[in-house]
C-alpha cells in the first residue's frame, strides 16, 4: 500500500467512528431544554462539535390555587433558542384531572407576544389568541433563528361560581418541548409538570338562634340553627367569655360543664367547614349557673388562685394550697341540713367536715349535724363569688378569709367584709 492509500484508508476509519449523539437537559429550576451535537470531519481531518439547543421558562409559575375570587393567572412562557436555526413545537395539555371533568373546565388561553413585560393580569386579548382548556390541550409551533427567542403569553381561568364538585381537586398540567433543525434531526421530547388546584375560600354562614336552653349549679346547655357552606360545615367552635373553650362539635348542641355555682357565662358560636375556612360569630348568648350548690356534687373551692384543702386526720386545719386536679383532699360536698346552710364534708376522709375552733380557725373534725359550729351559709357577693358565714347564734357576722395566698395558710373566721381576701367560687369537678 502506498502512503497516499494509506492516509485515505485512516480517514475512511475515522469518518465511520463519528455520528449523531441526541441529548435532552431538563434544568432544576423546570426549564425543559432540548439540545443535541453533530460532530462533521474538516477536510484537514480534525472533528469539531456544534451545539443545538432550545429551551423554555416560565411554565413552572403557571401553579395555581383557584378560590372563589381568584379565578385566572396570567404568566408568560419564553422559549430560547441556542446557536443553530430550529423548528419548535410546544404543547400544553392535562395528565391527570380529578375530577375528570375538572381540565376541560379550565380555560388556556395563549397568544405571543413582544416581551414578557407584555404579559400581564390586565393585558388585553389581542384577538389572534388561541383558546383551549386543559383536557383539549394547546400546541403552537414555528422557527426560531439562531439565539432567537419567542414569549407566549398563558392566561388560564375559570368561571364563578366554581361547582362545589371542584372543590378540592387539582389538574396535572404538562409542557412538552421538542424541535428539529434541518430535515435530519429531531429532539427527544422534554416535559414539565405543574399542579392546578381548586381551593375552598368561602367561609360557611355564621351559626342562628344561639339559646341557653337549660342550666344546673355546674353545667349550661346550649342549642342553635345550623350554619351554611357551599360545600359543606364539618364542625362548630364554641367560645365561653369570649374564649375558645371546645372545638370539633359536630351538631348543633352542647353542654358546658364543670362551671361555677352561681356564675354568668356569654357564649358564641362559629362554624368550620373541610378546607378550615371559619365563619363569622353567632350573636352572643347568656347563662346563669344556680346559686345553690348540688347536693350530690364536688366542689373546688377557690380564692386568689389556691385551691382549699383539707386532710385526711381530724382536728387538722383547713389550708389553702396549689390546685390539684388529683387530690381529694380538695374536693368537698355541701350537705343542706336547712333552707340555709350546709354541713360541707371531705372526700378524702369520709366522715369529717369543716368546722369552726373556739379561735376562729376552720378544721375538719368529725361530722356532726346538729354542732352548730360545722353548719355554714353562703352568701353571694358578685357574679359567681361566695362568702362562707358562719351560723353561729344565726349572727352570720363571722366569714371565712384566707389571711395569706401563701401555700400552707389555714383559712381563719373574721368580720364580715367585701374583700377578695373572704370571696370563693365553688367549681364542679364532675
Amino acid at each position: 500500500m502506498t502512503r497516499t492509500q494509506r492516509i485515505h484508508a485512516q480517514q475512511h476509519r475515522t469518518a465511520a467512528l463519528l455520528g449523531t449523539v441526541l441529548f435532552l437537559v431538563l434544568a432544576a429550576s423546570g426549564a425543559a431544554h432540548a439540545a443535541w451535537t453533530t460532530a462533521a470531519v474538516q477536510a484537514t481531518g480534525s472533528v469539531t462539535s456544534t451545539s443545538v439547543t432550545i429551551g423554555q421558562s416560565g411554565f413552572d409559575q403557571l401553579k395555581f390555587d383557584y378560590t372563589s375570587t381568584a379565578l385566572v393567572t396570567t404568566k408568560p412562557i419564553t422559549l430560547t433558542n441556542g446557536a443553530v436555526p430550529s423548528s419548535y413545537t410546544l404543547t400544553l395539555v392535562a395528565t391527570t384531572s380529578t375530577p375528570a371533568a375538572l381540565a376541560g373546565a379550565i380555560t388556556v388561553t395563549t397568544w405571543p407576544v413582544a416581551a414578557d413585560v407584555n404579559c400581564t393580569p390586565g393585558t388585553a386579548l389581542p384577538g389572534n389568541q388561541t383558546v383551549r382548556t386543559w383536557s383539549s390541550g394547546t400546541t403552537l409551533n414555528g422557527p426560531l433563528a439562531a439565539s432567537a427567542s419567542i414569549v407566549y403569553c398563558v392566561r388560564t381561568s375559570m368561571s364563578a361560581p366554581i361547582p362545589a364538585a371542584y372543590i378540592g381537586g387539582q389538574v396535572a398540567a404538562r409542557l412538552d418541548l421538542s424541535a428539529v433543525a434541518g430535515t435530519n434531526w429531531k429532539t427527544a421530547i422534554a416535559s414539565v409538570t405543574v399542579v392546578q388546584a381548586v381551593t375552598d375560600s368561602t367561609p360557611p354562614t355564621a351559626p342562628t338562634n344561639l339559646n341557653a336552653t337549660s342550666t344546673t349549679d355546674a353545667s349550661a346547655s346550649l342549642s342553635w340553627t345550623a350554619a351554611t357552606d357551599n360545600v359543606g360545615v364539618v364542625s362548630y367552635r364554641v367560645y365561653r367569655d369570649g374564649a375558645l373553650m371546645r372545638s370539633g362539635i359536630t351538631g348543633t348542641t352542647f353542654t358546658d360543664t364543670g362551671l361555677n355555682v352561681g356564675t354568668t357565662y356569654t357564649y358564641t358560636v362559629d362554624a368550620l367547614d373541610a378546607a378550615g375556612n371559619s365563619s363569622a360569630k353567632s350573636s352572643a348568648a347568656t347563662a346563669t349557673t344556680s346559686q345553690s350548690p348540688s347536693s350530690n356534687g364536688w366542689y373546688r373551692v377557690k380564692s386568689g388562685g389556691m385551691c382549699v384543702t383539707g386532710s385526711t386526720s381530724a382536728n387538722a386545719a383547713v389550708t389553702v394550697q396549689a390546685c390539684n386536679d388529683t387530690l381529694a383532699t380538695q374536693l368537698w360536698h355541701y350537705d343542706p341540713i336547712n333552707l340555709s346552710d350546709y354541713v360541707i364534708n371531705s372526700q378524702a376522709a369520709t366522715g369529717l367536715a369543716w368546722q369552726r375552733t373556739s379561735s376562729g380557725a376552720v378544721v375538719v373534725a368529725t361530722r356532726n349535724t346538729s354542732d352548730s359550729s360545722q353548719q355554714w351559709g353562703g352568701t353571694m357577693s358578685g357574679n359567681g363569688l361566695y362568702q362562707f358565714t358562719m351560723q353561729v347564734n344565726r349572727s352570720r357576722t363571722e366569714c371565712i378569709a384566707v389571711p395569706s395566698y401563701t401555700a400552707g395558710t389555714a383559712l381563719q373566721l373574721q368580720g364580715c367584709a367585701a374583700v377578695s381576701t373572704q370571696q370563693f367560687t365553688l367549681t364542679a369537678a364532675n
